[in-house]
């Protein structure tokens, strides 16, 4: 066994010869390792909840097995330990050895209310620890009801009202399959990681009533289009407006369109950032955007429904650069895309302009130019200058802000569900079968094909 106390890891070494002894080395009613418990119930998912860490620390709330990797039963879990990377793809087992990976860690059958603790946090299901590159990868599989147990409440209030959390349960169950499906992580071991790249997971400590509630009477409903699984994206606040998706990502979706929202009761639903001039181009500058100083910055259109551009314009002294909103949004870290800029404190500066080959200018005595569509009659001291090159730059006055200031609506990137807007929608009496239909344009709400 793996007992806490001053002895145990003499008692380990003892046990586990005795384990290795005896025939075949399994117990009698185990599930085979690399299964889970909980295979039968449903379908399984696995998460990626650690990557790349030379270490990793594990322990067991009720009994809990340690398997490795030739389904082999080690002993049993009962206090908490470090593994460590090893050479050739072995996991060392403090005061045990090395085996090779994977190491599978689970409740015992006869423990159903056990779990497994990673990094001071415990998980349904079972965990995988596995070598990639010299480095620790733990997984949790366990099944996707189950799951999503740790992920509403992550996602979404637990106070809001039950047709929203039942609109977010349907969504995260959708969008974890869609992800699975799409299979972007399936060469790393797992399909889904916990974080906002996919959606936040937080294990047993983020489950909440309402929203187990939520989870255990929608099970098994998903959301598609034309057959298949969609895309089911949300954010917290749209700001009065979602986005359609080609105004955000760049590509056109039938059934991510935007639609008005019912979202004005958000604390996010309106807000205000200001940079300095210096602030704004270093971050630009750090992200590798170095176009002088910030002079000016202006979304490219066309303009989505909701107010959102794909691209925005950066306007420096040495230079311009084009770039997505949401790349800007995460350089800067504003909470939506959705925004306006203005200027404060802006004062008279000699800001060079680059001028479109044929363009004419009018330079003056002190040597600035003013550019002009069309010709200007030259008087005293001021001579026209024509751009014959498509690179002819002239110096011109120009109003130059000493404070960026960014108004702005929602927080996400406000394509498909709003959360908040669903809260408001559920209050109204909407079910969580109209909300999903509304923030989806076209699509059919039913059980798992």
């Amino acid at each position: 066994m793996l007992l806490a106390g001053r002895s145990w890891k003499a008692t380990l070494a003892r046990t586990l010869l005795v384990l290795v002894l005896a025939a075949g080395a399994t117990v009698a009613g185990l599930f085979p390792l690399g299964q889970s418990v909980a295979a039968a119930a449903g379908d399984l998912v696995r998460v990626g909840l650690v990557t790349g860490q030379a270490e990793v620390r594990l322990g067991g709330l009720g009994r809990v097995l340690v398997g490795d990797a030739s389904g082999n039963v080690l002993g049993w879990l009962e206090a908490e330990l470090t593994l460590t990377a090893g050479p050739d793809g072995q996991i060392a087992v403090p005061g045990v050895g090395s085996f090779p990976g994977p190491l599978t860690i689970r409740p015992e059958p006869s423990s159903p209310s056990g779990s497994v603790v990673v990094a001071g946090h415990p998980y349904r299901g079972e965990i995988q620890v596995l070598v990639r590159d010299g480095l620790l990868t733990v997984v949790n599989s366990l099944p996707l009801e189950d799951y999503l147990l740790g992920v509403v409440p992550r996602e979404m209030p637990a106070d809001f009202p039950l047709e929203a959390l039942r609109a977010q349960a349907v969504a995260a169950r959708t969008y974890a399959l869609y992800v699975r499906a799409g299979g972007s992580y399936a060469a790393l071991g797992y399909d889904l990681v916990p974080t906002t790249a996919c959606q936040v997971y937080g294990g047993l400590e983020a489950e909440r009533e309402t929203t187990t509630l939520a989870v255990r009477s929608t099970a098994g409903e998903v959301i598609t289009y034309e057959g298949r699984y969609i895309g089911a994206f949300f954010h917290s606040t749209s700001g009065g407006f979602t986005e359609s998706v080609e105004f955000v990502w760049g590509f056109p979706c039938s059934y991510l369109k935007g639609v008005p929202d019912v979202d004005q009761a958000s604390p996010h639903h309106t807000w205000s950032l200001s940079l300095t001039q210096a602030e704004l181009t270093a971050k630009l500058e750090a992200a590798g955007y170095g176009v002088g100083e910030v002079l000016g910055l202006e979304g490219v259109p066309p303009q989505g429904p909701g107010g959102r551009y794909l691209e925005q314009l950066v306007d420096g002294r040495t230079g311009q650069a084009r770039l997505r909103s949401e790349k800007l949004r995460a350089i800067l870290g504003l909470r939506s895309t959705r925004f306006e800029v203005r200027g404060e404190q802006p004062k008279v500066e000699s800001v060079p302009r680059r001028l479109g080959l044929g363009a004419v200018s009018v330079v003056g005595a002190d040597g600035r130019a003013t550019s002009s569509a069309a010709p200007v009659s030259v008087l005293g001291a001021t001579q026209l200058v024509t751009a014959t090159l498509a690179d002819s730059w002239a110096v011109a006055p120009a109003l130059v802000p000493a404070t960026f200031v960014f108004d702005g609506h929602g927080w996400g990137h406000g394509v498909g569900l709003s959360q908040w807007g669903a809260r408001g929608l559920a209050l109204e009496g909407k079910t969580y079968r109209d909300i999903l239909t509304y923030y989806y344009t076209g699509v059919t709400v039913g059980t798992m094909p």
